[in-house]
This record gives structure tokens, sequence and C-alpha cells, in this order.
């Protein structure tokens, strides 16, 4: 089955953001000051040497202004053979950043480290197609997984760089020229599940209808089950993923169908069903003003070192109460969904360029003001949620 990691952009402050038009603007101002240093370094200067040489030499000349250009090696070497940027428009992307904290990015091999295998996974901004985030071997933080149906960050669950991401497609590309890689104008989606292994589960439980989908499902609630995860800990530590059959028809179709229930609360999580938590609002709040729903930084309610996690602050005039215990039985990483959530969803300043991140932006791209508010209740829905099929899931047996 084919795999790749996350994507490593190398400069997160300028290529991700909660706002679609500040992105455009910040990467619009990179490239123009990238520009004018490629210009004025051959208007000045003549490099010799061989390509390393010259790469080091145009790093001399660089002007190192953090405010206005994150330089990498690339970079560097780009300048030193005089190659400009442009502006790539089919680079601004939808982004899963982390869980349940979507970004925009933009995608585009000179201004990203590295896009890895995600231009033959997504090669367009409306590719049809869904992949599984595995925290991977020798990680720093427990063992979870995500489906996504959007490109995915290599610290997804700030897991370490190793953790693959399995789509269920990918797409053959051809001969016409993009910045992110060769492409057709109309990609041709390969599956990426392996025939001979649908073919195994069709001998072994003697059912042909068992399809490709099945599987795909099949081996994302098996990575969930706690008796998986209990049985192969010290395989999950050491090495790649490694799933084993159930024990019967009726336990594959359980997993296949809890799959299927796992995958779309975690990718259609905007849409579901918000839990009834109370809202608890101040007596001068006033919903229909400009910053009503607007948040700084969420956070628990009571002391720091001993949260009350039943309630969550919103802003100084809403608090958010009747968290079930359940919500918090759901980790991906070291966190559970919802403090992912409170993690996240802050105003944020990057030190070293000065540029400003705030989730309250992508309410506004999304002409929703109760975005962020409901988002929590909706996480809430999808954890609780997560946490019941997780535990009603039918044992393995080796």
């Amino acid at each position: 089955m084919r795999r790749t990691l996350g994507v490593v952009t190398s400069r997160d402050a300028w290529c991700y953001s909660s706002s679609q038009c500040q992105l455009q603007d910040n990467i619009s101002r990179a490239l123009a000051f990238y520009n004018r240093q490629v210009k004025a370094l051959h208007n000045t200067a003549k490099l010799s040497g061989s390509a390393t040489q010259r790469a080091a030499q145009a790093k001399k000349f660089a002007v190192n202004d953090p405010k206005q250009f994150h330089w990498d090696a690339k970079n560097y070497r780009d300048l030193a053979k005089g190659e400009s940027y442009s502006l790539n428009d089919d680079g601004f992307r939808v982004s899963v950043y982390r869980p349940f904290f979507k970004q925009h990015l933009y995608f585009d091999r000179r201004l990203n480290n590295s896009i890895r295998d995600f231009p033959e996974i997504y090669p367009t901004p409306d590719s049809d197609n869904l992949g599984i985030y595995i925290t991977g071997p020798g990680s720093s933080v427990p063992f979870s997984l995500l489906m996504t149906d959007a490109i995915a960050d290599s610290g997804l669950t700030s897991g370490n760089g190793s953790s693959p991401y399995i789509p269920r497609y990918h797409f053959t590309l051809g001969d016409h020229s993009s910045h992110l890689d060769k492409r057709e104008s109309y990609p041709r989606r390969i599956s990426n599940i392996n025939p001979e292994s649908v073919a195994e589960f069709r001998t072994l439980y003697g059912d042909f209808e068992i399809t490709e989908d099945d599987l795909f499902h099949y081996v994302y609630a098996v990575l969930h089950s706690p008796s998986y995860r209990e049985m192969f800990a010290n395989d999950l530590a050491k090495s790649h993923v490694r799933i084993p059959v159930a024990a019967s028809r009726t336990d594959f179709g359980a997993f296949v169908q809890a799959g299927i229930d796992l995958a779309d609360l975690h990718v259609n999580y905007e849409y579901v069903e918000p839990y009834p938590l109370d809202e608890i609002c101040s007596p001068s709040w006033n919903p229909t003003a400009q910053d009503a729903f607007l948040v700084s930084k969420m956070r628990y309610a009571g002391p720091a070192r001993n949260p009350d996690k039943t309630r969550i602050h919103y802003n100084a005039d809403i608090t958010l109460a009747g968290i079930p215990e359940e919500a918090h039985r759901y980790t991906l990483g070291s966190r559970t969904a919802l403090d992912w959530l409170i993690e996240r969803y802050r105003v944020k300043t990057h030190k070293i360029s000065g540029i400003v991140n705030d989730p309250n932006h992508w309410a506004t791209d999304v002409a929703n003001p109760r975005y962020i508010l409901d988002l929590v209740k909706r996480v809430t829905t999808v954890s609780v949620r997560t946490v019941r099929i997780i535990e009603s899931l039918p044992d393995l047996v080796l």
C-alpha cells in the first residue's frame, strides 16, 4: 500500500493561515522580496565556482530579514541561479494542520521544504480523496490516527517526521507543467488498495462482495481497536502497523461499519450535530455585536493545575458547560480532541516574522460567526460518538 509523509513547509507562519486573504498577502510579499533579491544579486555580483559555492555566495549576499522572507537552502540555490518566483494560483489549498483545525495552505515546491507525494494524492484543489494519517514508529506521542479529505501537515498530531499518510487513491500525472508537479488536466484516479489483499479476505470469509472500500474502512476501525493497540503495542512503537484479520465474517462486517462511521465523523466533523452544551452568557453580552463570538484564547474553567473540564471559557462573555467525561477519552497523540481546539483556536503572533494568525478569520471566510463556538460542540459530539464506536468494537483474536 502506497504511503507518503506529511507536508513540511519549514515556514509555517508564512505558508499557513486562517485567512485566505492574509495568506495571499503574505505569499505575495515574500515572493516580491525574494525576486528583488534575485535582481539585486545579479545586477551587482558575479558568482563563481560549483553550485554549492555559488549558493554559499548567494547566502552571504541575501538580506536576512525574517519579517520579509524566510530563507532555506533551496531558496539560496535558486537565488544563485537567478531563478525568479511567480505566484501559483493553484497552490492555495485547504489543509488539515492539526486535528479539527483546518488552515489555508500555500502548496508549492518553491516555498515548501517538502510537499512529498501530495501532488499525486490531491493534484487539484477539488480532488476527491481520503487518507489516513498514522503516528509513526518512534514517535514521542502515543499512537493515534485520523482520516482526512485534504492535505495533511507532517505534525498533524505532533508526531515525528516518520508519520505516514496512507491515501485511498493516488492520481496519474501527465506532461503539463506546474509548480506542484507535472500532471494531466484530468488525472486518472488509481486505487491504493492491493487487490491481492482484497482477494485474501474474500477467500478467508467466502464472501466475494467484499470491496476495496470495505478493506480501507476495516483498517481504519482496526487501528482504533483497544485490543489491537494492546496486542501490537511493542510493534507500534518500533515499526509500521500490521493488520490482523477479524475472527469471523460477522466481526469483519462490524469493523467495516465502524470504520465507515468513524470516517464520517472525522472527515465531516464540521457538519455533525452539535452536542447540547449549555451556553452561559454574561448579562452584558450582545449576540448581535460584531465581536460577540470572537475568541482570543479559550481555556477550561478552574485553576490550570486542576481544571474543570466540564466547562470551557470560550471568551469573556461565553462559557460552554456540560461537557461529558466521555468526550475526554478520545485522544489524538498526547491531547484530547477538545484539548486540540483549545490549543489551536487562539490568536497567535509568530515572534520572528511578526505574522498574526487569527482563527476568527476562518469563521469570517466561511461566513459563520458561530463557527468556532459550534465547532466545540460538534467536536464534543465527535468525541463522544468515537469513544462509543471504539468501545463497541469486537475483540481481535490472534
